[in-house]
């Protein structure tokens, strides 16, 4: 195995479990720390013909994992045009465990952000957890371990990913794009929540050019020239619209930074509020929302903190902008 930077703690946990699997195992951390790399190191390794402490690469049992056809190793995923992932899909991947080894060895399960199942699949997930077949480990990840309920958790030995330090982070970016600028970086970052993975995806997507936009767009909002709902039309039409509750959360956090460095005290208690409304329209976004009206009170709101104000009503306690009546 040959982690990232950030991993390496993780592997030498995993190494140490050579010899004495466990039958499941829970990947959890914010998106960008590649967990789905560290998983597919785990599941090849487990398959490897001549593994020691990682795959080798060459043997046969590598080849065809490298090229998606082993047999004994089965990857769930979101269905094309689904959302979640239903009972159907648990109970047939519980259906092939049940199977002996084509090669001999272990059958291995890779559950990606199992954050996405259902209901009706968590309860059948359970039941293979609880009566694991022989030779089987699952490799389960998430994004957002508080959605998993704790019967699922409790039956799975846990590997934690953390963000590396911002210096190390950058450093790191700075290897791999060598020709950007530091603070460029440092923003790329900031904004993914200091994730290297995800600010490098971020930076090869010129992610740059939607952050100038909003910087420019929230500009004339201060100045009178574009109105809210204009603003919000403009980044409704972004590949990424969500990213503008990474923008807004950053500037309340720039917010906060500045006015303690400046001794402003007591702090201005509705950056803080408004932090918390960042975070819960984000989850909204996720699920039924009404987008546009969403973006306009969450913009409506940070002009209204950005000039000292309170807030004066829980804009994001309204039914109508999480769309039950949207």
């Amino acid at each position: 195995m040959t982690p990232f930077p950030w991993q390496k703690q993780n592997a030498a946990l995993w190494q140490r479990q050579q010899g004495r699997y466990g039958h499941a195992y829970l990947l959890t951390g914010v998106d960008g720390l590649g967990l789905t790399e560290f998983a597919r190191a785990m599941a090849q390794g487990l398959l490897c013909e001549n593994a020691t402490e990682s795959a080798c690469g060459q043997c046969s049992a590598c080849i065809q994992f490298r090229q998606d056809s082993h047999p004994d190793f089965i990857q769930l995923d979101v269905l094309e045009g689904k959302k979640e992932i239903g009972v159907d899909q648990v109970r047939q991947l519980s259906q092939r465990l049940m199977q002996t080894s084509h090669q001999g060895g272990y059958k291995v399960a890779l559950l990606q952000q199992v954050e996405s199942f259902n209901s009706s699949a968590f309860n059948a997930l359970l039941k293979t957890l609880e009566e694991p077949p022989e030779q089987t480990i699952l490799i389960l990840t998430t994004y957002q371990l508080n959605r998993l309920p704790a019967t699922i958790v409790s039956r799975c030995q846990q590997l934690t990913f953390t963000p590396p330090s911002m210096e190390d982070s950058q450093a790191w970016l700075q290897q791999q794009l060598p020709h950007l600028d530091a603070t460029l970086l440092k923003r790329a970052l900031r904004l993914n929540w200091g994730a290297p993975l995800a600010a490098l995806n971020w930076l090869n997507a010129q992610g740059w050019q939607w952050d100038e936009a909003w910087q420019k767009d929230l500009q004339s909002l201060r100045q009178g020239s574009q109105a809210v709902t204009q603003v919000v039309a403009n980044w409704l039409k972004w590949p990424q619209p969500e990213q503008v509750f990474d923008q807004f959360y950053l500037a309340s956090v720039t917010a906060i930074r500045r006015a303690f460095y400046q001794q402003q005290i007591p702090l201005n208690q509705a950056w803080f509020d408004f932090q918390q409304r960042v975070l819960q329209a984000k989850l909204d976004w996720l699920q039924n929302a009404n987008k546009e009206l969403l973006l306009e009170a969450l913009c409506m709101t940070f002009l209204q903190v950005e000039q000292g104000l309170a807030i004066r009503q829980p804009v994001f306690e309204s039914e109508w902008i999480r769309g039950r009546w949207a």
